[in-house]
């Protein structure tokens, strides 16, 4: 398996990892990834290390970034005078559950879950009021859009619009009210090859949705992160319930299916039956009850099956049920939510999915129901069970006869246990987990252990004396109406938990598909033979908004290291014309006090540093990782603002799908355009790849090796700045794996 770190927005950090791959193997290099190798994203809490998400796509993932909504459009007076008559004054999209909703008990300990600080916000998005979206890229041209890094809003698939050619997402970036969208992509010159990549393809795409709904898509992401966060609770609830099953009763479970395996087939109730009516035992019985369970041995395990019941009962009646009645009354308001037709529906947001999901919730309450009663059933049968087995040991053993008290059974007593060992021989079923399929027989305990399975049950409740259910057999036109809630009486309780999930999985989805509709390409540039030097993966590719409202894009002439890199500059509202004005420039650098001589001239060949690594630091700020000559072992490290090019930049118009002059742009010499001593040296360090953030005001700086990096803080105070120009208080992280995990799996 492949690890690789992206950058994170809030306090979330982003993993993507590239499944299937052995540790140490060759394929693990980024710039060798196969195509269909499926990708996943972690998001994780920097704080408490949590795993707070995980997104999953078909093919490995080539680009990840956020983006946050900067700007906002003023709302007429008209739409505010509507919606304040339609709400009262009151905000129709406030999340306002908690004044309805109790604090849902935190999973014990006892039962196998970890404790949650904040049920209520586990995904951390509750404070965050802008609208913000994860962007994911992956090798063969789709961009998947989720808000907050979990609601899908929508996927674009690129490779509708190359005419068949091959591409990968290499960088993406929004206007700042996320109204445009612009995505760099990778081209292949021949159809569906990806060893043939060689231009680079611009695509701009008008995404008014996002701009025109974002407090309607942020109310929605809100509430998918409320449902994911309860059936994340639900799940941990069902794994701890199975757990204290299986574990405690799993002696006894195992002590019965030996027995059965040494008798004829039916003939286990058989044998109890014939020791309650005439209180003789078989010898196989006698020895089982003697030896394998004994006297002392029954005692304690039923005092644990009594205690497991309880624990049990309680896990369904205070987190089961609790957790599924807050998931109907949020799914209830999802269902309002899509009745808004021009505000939700148009996102994608289907009624009828919804009420498919709130029958689905209301249906696993039936099922937690059942299993409340099943279980009240079965500690009576069981407490008359071993009530009445211990007694028959005892008498067995001819030590000393039972207490008249003791010895006293009624007739309701009698019931119990004959209906305990009526279920014995049809629950006893071949063993399909076993191997080539050899028949082992294999003993369920009794009527609960079949709800924790994912299969039909073997035993289902009996219906005939239900009032309810005899009321919509006579009325099946009320029973097929949408309010009333379905009864699957063969479904087991893990069976009505899968379909829950499959319901909300299915509300959740479409609104992805259905916002692709609503997006339109305005217009492709074509940068011819990008990527011919070498691999495009490993190849830095990257966009950005100035403050001035103009697309910057920047790559390498080759890939790393280059001589070079270009940097264009599109006007934003040019971008809807057919004819569009780019501005472009390539820079190659030198060492200090080397000159400003051509890059092609034969003296200062040799002299150049080669482009490493080139990122924004900031809309208008790019950092660029320089390496030094080999035998120096050095990297340089400069921020070159973007407004230093604005008088040498090459101004040119292309059609759409025209492909621009790259061989025609000036070359310019980027150090004569910064201040003396713009150029910072990192010493003893090949340095191979940069990550900078401008909001935390850092750089990170890869070594050749992936095991070491090397964090920089790039505005220190004034007496730091005096004294080292660059604070490098944390100059190298040795061992540290951030940068490049391998796990195996």
């Amino acid at each position: 398996m492949k690890w690789r770190t992206y950058s994170g927005f809030g306090n979330q950090i982003n993993l993507c990892r590239d499944r299937g791959l052995n540790p140490g193997h060759p394929a693990q290099k980024s710039d060798t990834l196969p195509p269909r190798l499926p990708g996943e994203v972690v998001l994780v809490d920097v704080e408490t290390k949590e795993t707070l998400y995980k997104v999953s796509v078909e093919n490995a993932i080539s680009f990840l970034s956020w983006v946050e909504e900067k700007s906002k459009p003023q709302a007429s007076a008209s739409s505010i005078k509507n919606l304040r008559e339609l709400t009262g004054d009151k905000p129709y999209n406030v999340d306002n559950s908690s004044d309805f909703l109790p604090k849902l008990p935190s999973l014990s300990r006892n039962f196998g879950s970890e404790q949650e600080d904040n049920l209520e916000d586990s995904k951390k998005i509750k404070d965050q009021t802008n609208l913000n979206i994860l962007m994911i890229g992956t090798v063969v041209g789709k961009l998947y859009l989720r808000i907050f890094g979990m609601f899908p809003c929508g996927v674009v698939n690129v490779g509708n619009y190359t005419k068949g050619r091959w591409s990968r997402v290499k960088s993406a970036h929004f206007s700042d009210n996320l109204s445009q969208l612009f995505i760099a992509v990778g081209v292949s010159k021949g159809e569906f090859s990806h060893k043939e990549v060689e231009d680079l393809a611009l695509v701009c795409i008008k995404t008014p949705i996002l701009t025109e709904r974002s407090t309607e898509l942020r109310s929605l992401a809100l509430k998918h992160a409320h449902i994911i966060s309860l059936m994340r609770y639900l799940s941990q609830t069902m794994h701890s319930i199975t757990e204290a099953w299986e574990n405690i009763l799993l002696e006894m479970d195992i002590k019965l299916a030996s027995y059965a395996a040494k008798v004829p087939e039916g003939s286990v109730s058989a044998d109890f039956l014939e020791l309650m009516m005439f209180g003789t035992a078989s010898a196989e019985l006698e020895q089982f009850l003697l030896q394998d369970l004994t006297e002392k041995g029954l005692k304690k395990l039923g005092h644990s099956i009594e205690q497991s019941y309880s624990n049990i009962q309680k896990m369904v009646l205070k987190h089961l049920c609790s957790v599924g009645q807050d998931l109907s009354y949020h799914l209830a308001e999802l269902r309002g939510m899509a009745c808004f037709l021009d505000r939700y529906q148009v996102l994608g947001l289907k009624e009828e999915t919804v009420e498919a999901a709130l029958s689905a919730a209301g249906a696993f309450l039936v099922k937690a129901t059942e299993v409340q009663q099943v279980i009240d059933s079965s500690m009576k049968n069981y407490k008359a069970f071993f009530r009445w087995l211990y007694v028959a040991i005892i008498r067995l053993t001819d030590e000393r006869g039972p207490s008249s008290e003791l010895s006293k059974v009624t007739q309701q007593e009698v019931a119990y246990v004959a209906e305990f060992l009526y279920s014995f021989d049809t629950v006893m079923l071949k063993d399909t987990r076993s191997p080539l399929g050899v028949y082992k027989p294999r003993f369920n305990l009794e009527r609960l252990g079949q709800y924790l399975e994912d299969e039909d049950l073997t035993m289902p409740p009996s219906t005939e004396n239900n009032m309810w259910a005899k009321f919509l057999l006579e009325n099946p036109r009320l029973a097929e109406h949408p309010t009333i809630i379905n009864h699957y009486k063969n479904m087991s309780l893990v069976q009505q938990h899968k379909h829950l999930k499959t319901a909300i999985k299915l509300v959740f989805s479409q609104p992805e598909h259905w916002m692709e509709g609503l997006f339109s390409v305005t217009c492709m540039l074509m940068f011819p033979n990008v990527y011919s030097g070498g691999t495009m993966v490993s190849h830095p590719t990257h966009l950005n908004v100035s403050k001035e409202n103009k697309l910057m894009l920047t790559f390498l002439e080759s890939s790393p290291p280059s001589q070079g890199l270009y940097l264009i500059e599109i006007p934003i509202d040019e971008i809807t014309n057919m004819n569009i004005l780019v501005k472009c420039v390539y820079l190659y650098f030198m060492p200090s006090g080397e000159g400003t001589v051509g890059k092609n001239d034969e003296v200062s060949a040799g002299t150049l540093l080669k482009v490493r690594d080139v990122v924004f630091y900031q809309p208008d700020m790019l950092s660029v990782l320089l390496e030094q000559s080999p035998e120096n072992r050095s990297a340089t490290f400069l921020q070159f603002p973007t407004i230093a090019a604005k008088n040498i930049f090459r101004s040119s118009r292309v059609d759409v799908m025209e492909m621009f002059p790259l061989k025609e742009v000036p070359q310019v010499e980027g150090g004569s355009l910064l201040e003396t001593g713009a150029m910072r040296t990192i010493d003893n360090m090949m340095a191979v790849q940069l990550a900078v953030s401008g909001t935390r005001k850092v750089a990170v700086v890869l070594a050749e090796s992936r095991r070491k990096v090397r964090l920089f803080e790039m505005e220190a105070e004034e007496e730091e700045e005096e004294e080292e120009g660059m604070d490098t208080t944390v100059s190298s992280l040795e061992g540290n794996k951030t940068g490049d995990i391998n796990e195996d799996e």
